[in-house]
Formats: C-alpha cells, structure tokens, sequence
C-alpha cells in the first residue's frame, strides 16, 4: 500500500512540474539582464585608437565645436591638434582583462536602440588612481559591430570634483561633456566639446 502512495504522489509531482512547465512557456518572457564577473571586456581602448587611426587616414579636415553656457563657436581643427583633447579617455587602459576584478559586465539587448549593450560598473571600492567609473558599449546586433562608445571619468582638481563624459558614435563623431559636481549635490555643465567628421 505504502508504495502505491508513494508512486502516486511521485507521478503527481511529475505532472504537477509537467504543467507548471507548459505554463511558462506558453507565456513570452520577458528581456533578461544577465549580470556577471565577466573572464575578458570589450577592448574599448584598442577601438577607440583605431578609430583614431581611422581618422588620421580620412581626407577631411575635422570641425571642432564648442559650446560653454549655451554659446557655440566652431573651428576646423588638425588631426594632431585631436588628440590632447581625446588622451584622457585613452589614458586609462580598458583591455581584454586588465579591469575585470574591479568591473561587473552587465549585456542586455535594448530593442528602442537596436543595440546589444554592454554596461560595465564598479563591483566596491575603486583605486584612487583609477578616474573611470562607468562605460558602455552599443552593438548593432545584425551587423554585428561597434556603433558608439559611452566613458564617464571622475576627477578632483583644485579642491573641485569634474565629471568627464566621452560619447563616441563610430565614424561620425565624439563628444566631450565636463561636469563640475558641487558640495550640494547638483551638477554645472561647464563645456561641450564636438567632434565631427562625418559630412
């Protein structure tokens, strides 16, 4: 008697699962975020020189725009002349594996952008040496390529904290944002600057 109970409730639990199996496929699921340690990262430092090597190649003159406190003034600026202004974000090496014990690697595919992303962001404590703090990369997922790069760096300097964005669409253009962030919490956008190659 004692195995027919048991054979029974084991049967009940199969097909319990069974249903509860049926149940959520039948429904779509939703987009997933896969957090990870992540073994390697997209080499972003890599990409970004060879970008600049792209550039160096391209018969174009580059238009530099600046923009403080609303007001623009644009001029057409040397390639050599580009670089002091893009050292910074190439600085601070982002390899293949130098940076995986300090960053998590977060993938997601965002659909509203047509882009798989990949957001990197700190696991605890950063080295003070270290001024990144944030950065993503965005791949056209049918092609299969790299369309823009997103770098946040932050520094003190002179007893004030700047933030530094880096926005990097292949091909095309790079722009830099700098942020003073005040004792009060809020944020002063300082400066623009624009890079665009691409007429």
């Amino acid at each position: 008697m004692n195995k027919y109970c048991v054979v029974a409730i084991v049967l009940f639990l199969i097909n319990a699962c069974n249903n509860s199996n049926e149940e959520t496929t039948s429904s779509p699921a939703p987009p997933v975020e896969i957090e990870k340690k992540a073994d390697s990262f997209f080499p972003v430092s890599s990409f970004l020189r060879g970008q600049m090597f792209i550039l160096d190649s391209l018969p174009i003159t580059p238009l530099h725009i600046t923009i403080i406190k609303g007001k623009s003034d644009s001029t057409w600026v040397s390639k050599a002349n580009l670089r002091p202004l893009f050292q910074p974000f190439l600085a601070s090496q982002i390899d293949e594996t130098n940076l995986v014990k300090y960053f998590k690697e977060t993938r997601f595919n965002d659909r509203s952008l047509n882009a798989v992303t990949f957001t990197y962001d700190p696991i605890g404590n950063l080295l003070d040496t270290l001024s990144l703090r944030h950065w993503d990369v965005y791949i056209n997922p049918e092609k299969g390529n790299v369309t823009k790069v997103y770098i946040v760096r932050e520094f003190d300097k002179d007893g004030k904290k700047f933030t530094v964005q880096l926005t990097w669409q292949t091909d095309k253009q790079a722009k830099i944002s700098t942020i003073q962030n005040k004792p009060d919490g809020t944020q002063e956008l300082l400066k623009e600057d624009i890079v665009t190659w691409d007429f």
